[in-house]
């Protein structure tokens, strides 16, 4: 159960990541950038800062 919710974040990113390729192959030019960006730039950011905070001290 620890190691699901440590890598849920990362499987949401990933899924976005996934769903913005998906759709900007379908033709959704408005809705697959910001799944992109949604998963790139803000939720694999987020669980790298997430996942590392405690080794660091913090």
């Amino acid at each position: 159960m620890d190691l699901i919710r440590k890598t849920a974040l990362l499987w949401l990113a990933l899924a976005f990541i996934v769903v913005g390729f998906v759709s900007l192959d379908a033709g959704k030019l408005s809705l697959g950038p910001l799944f992109l960006v949604g998963g790139y730039c803000v939720l694999l950011p987020f669980f790298i800062w997430r996942s590392f905070r405690n080794s660091v001290g913090e």
